[in-house]
């Protein structure tokens, strides 16, 4: 399914994520339910906690007619890397302060006409600095005696956002196309293959992330200090450049996934591949693997583990060489004494040696999301069945990332602890 709404900023996009597929209908079939989940998510030493609450309701209106809804609420307070190096004696990147809370959803109707389903969808997220509105339609086709589905969607995303960096809102728009099938492979076994492709343009860069800039000149005067301004702005310390990434981006996703169903001794498994590659040089990968176990006639204990690993983007770095002011770069000349005389300045070159200073990539960005790493999430969820029309359902996760580029400081990567609980109710 696609067209879910969007979050601000890239922890929210990833932390939606997550949500969504823990809010992810838990029985396939068709019937009349309400879901409610809680769900926390706890950073080692405090330095992020979110809290959300979701309600997934879904009725059938007639036979053919599904209607469907899904929305959450979010709270979240702590810090996050400026992207900017640890002060000088210390190995903690810079922090700065934030919290907000988001209310987003999606309402879906299901119409099945003959062997086909049409799912159109409106979704929406709403945030202090980040608004969404979004419009879906999927499409899915059964074959061959229902053991073939075809699947199509289209989406696409209005979003506006500011931030520190980014003070008026500014627009971007976000589009994927998803074609996929699946496949019946046996009375226990289905094979699920998707590919979808996204474009992404306007405003892309995170408005809470800067850079650090090192001038590199012979005179170490000209060059700022490294670890930026004080500010006394409620969102922390802060003072470098903002960080520019380019204005669109081009996307590709291919899913597999298989499920199979084991009677001997009731439980199912759920494996997926992903890999992932886009324009700005980000590849990744993605396996997940989760056992369904019944225990007795009420109880399923569900393991899972999930491994991601992805390459950094072309235009990331941890520090960038340049000057603020000649963001073009140019000429100077170094006088015997260590001054320096730029073109513009009178006696140029004075008979200074010449040297030059580098020009400003066109894109930059310090931000550890964009670097090179892996995440690693394992844990454990319990469903016990409580009557014939409600069950609950508890859960715990533990959730790290690791950069692996041997550059970028391990501070700035977070570790999680991620508890859930929640109720089904059918009726």
């Amino acid at each position: 399914m696609i067209g879910l709404p969007k979050a601000g900023g890239g922890w929210r996009a990833a932390f939606l994520a997550l949500i969504l597929i823990l809010l992810e209908p838990v029985r396939p079939r068709a019937e009349d339910k309400v879901q409610y989940r809680w769900e926390g998510y706890f950073e080692d030493n405090n330095r992020t906690d979110v809290t959300t609450q979701g309600v997934y309701v879904e009725k059938d209106l007639n036979p053919d007619l599904i209607l469907k809804g899904n929305f959450v609420y979010d709270a979240i307070s702590g810090a996050t890397p400026t992207g900017g190096p640890p002060l000088s004696g210390s190995d903690q990147v810079q922090l700065f302060n934030f919290w907000d809370r988001r209310y987003a959803g999606y309402v879906e109707v299901d119409y099945k006409q003959g062997r086909f389903t049409h799912q159109p969808q409106f979704a929406y997220s709403w945030e202090r600095d980040y608004r969404s509105i979004g419009l879906a339609w999927n499409e899915l086709i059964e074959l061959n005696e229902k053991h073939t589905t075809l699947a199509i969607g289209l989406s696409h995303n209005f979003d506006s956002l500011n931030g520190i960096w980014q003070r008026e809102f500014v627009n971007k728009g976000v589009s994927d196309l998803l074609l996929g099938v699946t496949q019946v492979l046996g009375p226990q076994t289905t094979l699920t293959f998707n590919v979808t492709l996204g474009y992404s343009e306007g405003y892309l860069s995170d408005p809470y992330k800067a850079v650090n800039f090192y001038y590199a000149y012979p005179d170490p005067s000209y060059d700022p200090s490294p670890y930026g301004i004080n500010s006394q702005d409620q969102l922390g310390t802060f003072g470098f450049p903002a960080e520019n990434r380019p204005g669109h981006r081009v996307r590709a996703v291919t899913w597999l996934g298989l499920n199979h169903y084991v009677k001997s001794i009731d439980g199912a498994l759920e494996a997926s591949f992903r890999v992932g590659t886009d324009s700005w040089g980000l590849t990744s990968e993605t396996l997940s693997v989760a056992w369904f176990q019944k225990l007795g006639r009420r109880i399923t204990v569900s393991p899972l583990f999930r491994f991601y690993h992805q390459s950094a983007a072309d235009f990331y770095a941890v520090r960038f060489t340049g000057d603020p002011s000649n963001p073009y770069g140019g000429p100077y000349s170094v006088l015997p004494d260590g001054s320096l005389l730029f073109p513009t300045d009178p006696g140029y070159p004075g008979g200074g040696q010449i040297g030059n200073v580098p020009a400003w990539p066109n894109y930059y960005s310090a931000d550890y999301r964009l670097s090179q790493m892996n995440t690693y999430t394992y844990g454990l969820s319990i469903e016990a069945k409580v009557t014939d029309w409600a069950s609950v359902i508890v859960s715990y996760k533990r959730y790290r990332m690791v950069g692996t580029d041997g550059v970028t400081w391990q501070s700035a990567y977070p570790q999680a602890n991620v508890i859930s609980a929640g109720l089904n109710v059918w009726f």
